[in-house]
């Protein structure tokens, strides 16, 4: 069932959930994008990453879930989850079940800041690729993409680091 314990308006707002494929494996969406459960095993996600610091009924039977409670401040430090995240969206990436290939969820609340953040960081991590061009692949799904000033630093630092460490 796709609806949580709320109101008739957070209902509608369920109905209205885009979630867009951002790269082969990863999902991103908003806090809602969790409780669409039938629409998220269609898409073969069989793992979300909840980069919020909200609390909601898990569905073990079909998800395996990583929480990183986190705000979306200015003084936070996303860099210090990143090794956990990333290794969390590879196992996804890499998994299989019966549906075939697994993916994974990554959501914040608006799936703008706190998601693109994670999704970036494991870009650049993983499959090395730029911030400025993990960024124009994001805002090709979600325009509005920006991750706070704050991530967008630890994020631009995060690649110097990768990118030092290839030569």
């Amino acid at each position: 069932m796709d609806v949580c314990a709320c109101d008739i308006q957070c209902q509608i707002a369920l109905r209205e959930i885009n979630l867009f494929e951002v790269y082969p494996g990863i999902v991103m969406g908003p806090y809602q994008a969790a409780f669409k459960t039938k629409q998220l095993v269609e898409m073969g996600v069989t793992h979300v990453l909840n980069v919020t610091c909200r609390e909601y009924t898990k569905r073990p039977k079909y998800f395996k879930y990583l929480d990183v409670a986190i705000y979306d401040t200015h003084s936070e430090d996303a860099k210090k989850n990143l090794r956990i995240t990333n290794r969390f969206i590879e196992e996804a990436r890499k998994s299989t079940s019966h549906h075939g290939d697994c993916k994974v969820l990554v959501h914040s609340v608006q799936g703008k800041s706190r998601a693109a953040t994670f999704i970036l960081a494991y870009l650049i991590g993983r499959e090395k690729m730029k911030l400025k061009d993990g960024l124009a692949l994001l805002r090709q799904f979600v325009p509005e993409v920006e991750p706070n000033e704050t991530f967008m630093q630890q994020l631009a630092e995060y690649d110097l680091e990768i990118l030092s460490n290839k030569f």
